[in-house]
């Protein structure tokens, strides 16, 4: 009966009280939006491959040399490890197909982007599973390509599903007579780092019996309780003795490293072998979200303080009628309870209104993690936490006023409450600050990588990846042919191939090369006669652009580009006419051209050699074909090289695949512009949350210094110097904001930008202008109020009194 007492007199007490009642919603009604969207993004980052029942036991087996971490490993590793090491349950490899699109030919054409190639181990250490009966259906069965749903839709007919017996299906080309045996569709799966279209499930072939020239990533499963740092010592020794003595690649990778492990939970956000931004960006994104609670409860707890000398009447007769301490201090929590739950349900009913349109900034599957059990718990837990961090101090401050001093009109407490709300806005303009210099600082790093000298220009190349594959890439061969007849056209600048192009997730591989006796590890990349006049790569000394003709008439040469970078590094004074020994054969280095910026900005440049006959690279054949256009003519160019492609006998039926290298170049840093877009949404929501809290706390303050107001102006005091008097402590609280605000914001951003191997420098300017703007905020907000109050008729307010 109590209860519902309270709960009648707690929601007559809001009605009667609307527009307090209406501002408290709205402020935290953002906050519990902003926290949703974050923790959406959060809980879906973080969930990938939480559903295997092996997740803990689940790790990466990877190469380290000299602090540096490779993810590629040989593939008689997998099998080796489950030969000789008994805790390992299961060993296993997978590689994404490295030539582009994979194409298949049904009732129509498809482009699979995604093309896996596992062996049975690591298709069961993934928990890969067929919808159309067991992946393997016979004990001969050696091998069992599943397709995804999508696909599969558009190559079968819908009556031709059942996958009784494997479909064949040509591949590649029409030209070529091969196919591909598919044996089921693949089932659907929750978010993991094992993601395909096409995954080609087979055994794989040792390099040292086939001449596999290709690097796997190798998986472990171990078994409960094993000790991980023993296991990785025992993988390393094995590494050293049964591998490096074969090893017919002599990687410095291989022939120097060690075995590391990176458990399943690292591989998403945080691989050692790839970049932490991704893995940084939640846990900013994190904390952002939990700040904008704060800063949301901050105001609500400002403005129960400010509204506490209204309901001295309400607490007089409350007292007089015998409540108790506690029973008001449960009443007013019931308050802030409602408030919280009511801001609560209005988010959510925002963000399901508009789940359609955040589909477009997140992810597909974004409705799914709104609502999940997993986010309904923590805007539970958060809503509790806000009414218990923004009410309980209100809460027993007011419920602590004794009954004279209630009947009088008086608490006796005003000193200690105002320094609590001057401390809650303190803390918002803090964060604010922090919010506002992080943005810029923010901006400034992208709009640098963007803008910034990389070494080479993506803008206006076109990738057409995979067409490689059907021509003889060697010079002379009819690939260099097909480019020729390109570079005639006047919508083409130039037309180039290479192993590895800007933007790859996987770097050029590093191989070892000698120099003077000594022994150096540099990245390799196999190229043709015009990579360099297609990417724009300035050349520092010698001639980088080698003729076709001359590398034709040389035959027997291997002439070979360093790097600035590479130059270094073998220290050479004169770099031309040099010959570096490396991948069976003798260099003669014939330039030296600018270092370039191709894996992006988080990356050093490391030192690279070129070579024009692919030495160093057997099996990375030069498939995707680079196409510079002539500046507003990119559709041109690309009706052209489709006429090309046309004439060619493997293109039957084979769209053209492509992509632009400035969008794909763009991708590597696509995390910094998702954490840019974060800030942007919550330093406007942190904003909004200062003005209100401004707002509230400036109108208190000025309806309580009323009569002192009046007093001083009757007495001489001109609007100025009122309006100084009124603006003074949030003048005060805007400068302890800054001295606390400035060192947090610095030491935060010099983290972060220690993750980009360049980057901005911070300076004092970053850090003047954010607080210029917070205290532009300030005056604006503060002032509309000191100024009316400032030019009010003192003998109202008097008279009043």
């Amino acid at each position: 009966m109590m209860i519902k007492n309270n709960l009648k007199i707690t929601i007559r007490n809001l009605r009667k009280n609307w527009g307090f009642t209406l501002l408290n919603i709205l402020g935290l009604t953002m906050g519990f939006s902003g926290f949703i969207l974050s923790y959406q993004y959060i809980n879906r980052e973080i969930s990938y491959d939480q559903w295997n029942p092996n997740y803990e036991q689940i790790y990466l087996v990877g190469l380290t040399e000299n602090g540096k971490f490779s993810e590629e490993t040989p593939p008689s590793l997998a099998p080796l490890i489950q030969a000789q090491l008994p805790e390992v349950v299961r060993a296993g490899r997978s590689i994404h197909y490295p030539y582009g699109g994979y194409p298949l030919f049904g009732e129509s054409t498809v482009f699979l982007r995604k093309a896996m190639l596992v062996d049975s181990a690591a298709a069961s250490i993934f928990q890969v599973q067929s919808k159309t009966g067991p992946v393997y259906k016979s004990t001969d069965q050696k091998e069992a390509s599943l397709i995804n749903q999508a696909y599969a839709d558009r190559l079968f007919k819908a009556d031709d599903m059942d996958f009784d017996t494997p479909k064949a299906v040509p591949m590649l080309s029409l030209a070529t007579g091969m196919q591909e045996m598919i044996y089921g569709i693949a089932a659907d799966r929750p978010l993991s780092i094992l993601n395909y279209d096409l995954l080609l499930i087979n055994e794989i072939q040792d390099e040292r019996a086939t001449g596999n020239p290709f690097s796997f990533q190798t998986y472990i499963q171990v078994k409960e309780n094993t000790d991980i740092a023993l296991l990785q010592a025992k993988l390393t020794a094995l590494f050293q003795q049964e591998i490096v003595p074969k090893d017919p690649l002599k990687s410095t990778n291989y022939s120097k490293g060690g075995i590391y492990l990176d458990p399943l939970s690292n591989l998403h956000l945080r691989p050692k072998a790839g970049s932490n931004s991704p893995y940084l960006l939640v846990w900013v994104i994190g904390l952002i979200s939990g700040f904008i609670l704060v800063l949301a409860g901050a105001n609500f707890a400002n403005m129960m303080l400010a509204q506490a000398n209204s309901r001295l009447k309400e607490l007089a007769i409350k007292k007089i009628l015998g409540s108790s301490r506690s029973q008001i201090v449960l009443q007013l929590l019931i308050e802030v309870l409602l408030i919280t739950l009511s801001a609560a349900m209005l988010s959510c009913i925002l963000l399901l209104l508009s789940a359609n349109i955040l589909q477009q900034w997140f992810y597909e599957d974004v409705k799914a993690y709104l609502f999940s059990s997993t986010s309904m718990l923590q805007l539970g837990l958060a809503v509790l936490l806000t009414t218990l961090l923004s009410g309980i101090y209100p809460a027993v401050v007011i419920s602590r006023f004794n009954l004279n001093q209630l009947l009088k009109g008086e608490t006796g407490t005003t000193g200690s409450n105002q320094n609590f709300r001057h401390a809650l806005l303190g803390i918002q303009v803090l964060f604010a600050l922090i919010f506002v210099v992080g943005l810029l600082v923010v901006q400034q790093q992208v709009h640098y990588i963007k803008q910034a000298e990389k070494g080479f220009e993506p803008a206006q190349i076109v990738n057409f990846k995979g067409i490689g594959l059907y021509f003889n890439p060697n010079p002379g061969g009819n690939f260099e042919d097909f480019k020729t007849r390109l570079d005639q056209s006047p919508y083409i600048s130039s037309a180039s191939s290479a192993t590895n192009i800007p933007g790859d997730i996987t770097p050029a591989p590093n191989k070892e090369f000698s120099y003077a006796g000594k022994a150096f590890d540099m990245a390799h990349l196999g190229i043709d006669s015009r990579y360099f006049k297609t990417l724009e790569i300035e050349t520092i000394a010698g001639q980088a652009n080698q003729s076709l003709s001359q590398l034709l008439q040389d035959s027997t040469k291997h002439y070979a580009v360093i790097n600035e970078s590479a130059a270094k590094t073998l220290g050479l004074p004169q770099a031309i006419g040099s010959n570096v020994k490396g991948c069976g054969v003798n260099f003669e280095i014939i330039a030296v051209v600018k270092d370039s910026k191709v894996f992006g900005f988080e990356n050093q440049v490391v030192p690279t050699l070129y070579s024009y006959r692919n030495e160093c690279s057997v099996g990375r054949y030069m498939t995707t074909l680079m196409v510079k256009t002539t500046a507003g003519y990119s559709q041109e160019a690309i009706a052209t090289i489709a006429e090309e492609w046309a004439k060619v006998e493997a293109a039957k039926n084979l769209p053209l695949d492509y992509e632009y290298m400035d969008q794909k170049y763009a991708q590597l840093h696509a995390k910094q512009d998702e954490l840019q877009t974060a800030l942007s949404s919550f330093t406007g929501l942190s904003v909004i949350l200062v003005a209100f809290g401004l707002f509230s706390m400036s109108l208190f303050q000025i309806s309580q210094r009323k009569r002192e107001i009046s007093i001083r102006k009757v007495l001489g005091a001109s609007v100025g110097n009122l309006f100084l008097q009124l603006n003074q402590p949030f003048m005060i609280i805007f400068s302890i904001g800054c001295v606390l605000g400035i060192p947090i914001a610095y030491y935060l951003l010099q983290h972060w930008l220690a993750n980009f191997a360049y980057h901005i420098e911070l300076h004092w300017g970053y850090f003047a202008v954010a607080a210029v703007l917070v205290f532009l905020l300030i005056l604006v907000v503060v002032s509309v109020q000191t100024l009316r109050a400032a030019k009010a008729n003192p003998e109202e307010n008097l008279r009043n009194e």
